[in-house]
């Protein structure tokens, strides 16, 4: 071999070996694997109408009706009026306004695309703004928004000036479960029924989650009390509640309904009187007041807007009416 072609060849070499030290990508093996039944089916199969029952009982419960949806624009109000806004409120999040709101739907509560099962989005027991807490498992989801948004030893003071708002907002139920934040009059002993929290394993779900015969009472839909489309009759679902009462043909156990519907009707018309609520059930915007006259406004409309007519806490219920009543009457001077 020449000198020359030793040259040229010794020259490719080097460059060959410049080429491969410069290129910096790595040859992978591609493996093809065939993929098993996808686990979607283990939720969605069409040999199992779980899933399909319970969106027609959501479709109607006032969770899917989008009637206050709208309202989640607002940071104040999306965290209940909307998924969106609730699953920040389960992440921790600063909850912001939500422009295209959806309504509370499966996603709002569960999350089986991230964890793989139904499990809740939060369930650690969840405090009222007073700060009471109980434990009520799987219910502790419900405390998040089914609950006054006053605390009422901030909210309720000597010099407060009324408006038509003026109130724990449209869902205190958790307040009338737990026994408390309702306005408490210096003098007066309150009662309350701890049963319909401490009896059952899941508080609220353990009622409302009751399933029945029918989508339009309990399972998802939550409601307790319905309408027959058809026959215009009303639908109710006691099923929860003959383990303890027996065989019952409405709510009205021991006449309690009737006795707490009569003192609230009797509290909203000395209120009215007084010129602290107006004709529509509303406390009279603009009157400035005490403590005490605005309490009693507060007490009414805490049981109105639980709307269990004293189901949740009989006794809860019926004392603060009872107190209100008789403050406003003059037979109850608080402190004395």
């Amino acid at each position: 071999m020449t000198d020359a072609r030793k040259y040229i060849m010794i020259v490719v070499a080097v460059v060959a070996i410049l080429a491969l030290a410069g290129c910096s990508r790595e040859i992978t093996t591609v493996q093809q694997v065939t993929p098993s039944a996808s686990s979607c089916f283990d939720c969605h199969s069409d040999q199992d109408p779980f899933l399909v029952s319970i969106n027609f009982a959501w479709s109607n419960s006032w969770h899917a009706s989008g009637r206050v949806v709208a309202r989640s624009t607002s940071a104040s109000c999306a965290p209940c009026h909307s998924t969106e806004g609730f699953i920040q409120v389960a992440a921790g999040e600063e909850v912001v306004g939500v422009d295209n709101p959806t309504v509370i739907h499966c996603f709002a509560c569960h999350q089986p695309h991230s964890e793989g099962d139904f499990g809740l989005r939060k369930d650690d027991p969840t405090a009222i703004q007073d700060g009471t807490v109980y434990d009520i498992g799987a219910g502790n989801l419900c405390v998040n928004c089914h609950q006054g948004r006053r605390n009422v030893n901030d909210y309720v003071f000597d010099g407060v000036t009324l408006s038509r708002y003026f109130g724990p907002h449209h869902g205190p139920q958790s307040d009338m479960l737990f026994g408390s934040n309702g306005y408490e009059y210096a003098g007066y002993t309150y009662t309350e029924k701890p049963f319909h929290r401490s009896l059952t394993e899941d508080g609220c779900v353990d009622c409302h989650l009751k399933y029945s015969n029918t989508y339009a009472v309990g399972g998802h839909s939550f409601n307790m009390r319905s309408q027959d489309e058809e026959e215009g009759d009303e639908i109710l679902n006691l099923g929860s509640c003959t383990g303890c009462h027996g065989e019952l043909d409405d709510f009205n156990y021991n006449m309690i309904q009737t006795e707490v519907d009569s003192m609230a009707t009797l509290l909203n018309g000395l209120l009215q009187t007084a010129g602290l609520m107006d004709a529509t059930g509303h406390a009279q915007g603009g009157v400035t007041t005490s403590a005490d006259s605005a309490g009693a406004v507060y007490n009414y409309l805490v049981v109105h807007e639980d709307r269990s007519l004293g189901v949740h806490n009989s006794d809860y219920a019926k004392s603060l009416l009872d107190s209100a009543i008789k403050f406003i009457n003059g037979e109850l001077v608080p402190g004395k």
